[in-house]
């Protein structure tokens, strides 16, 4: 029962980090919340 929990809340946060990756754009750029310069050209295009 204790490993289910385990790979539910490794699941539960890798889902997470990907949401927020996909998000806020790579970990190098995450440390303001403003939109990445690459995805601002996309929207522009």
């Amino acid at each position: 029962m204790r490993k289910r929990l385990v790979a539910w809340t490794l699941l539960t946060s890798a889902l997470l980090a990907v949401a927020v990756w996909t998000v806020l754009g790579p970990p190098e750029r995450a440390s303001g919340l403003h939109v990445p310069s690459r995805s601002l050209e996309a929207a522009v295009r």
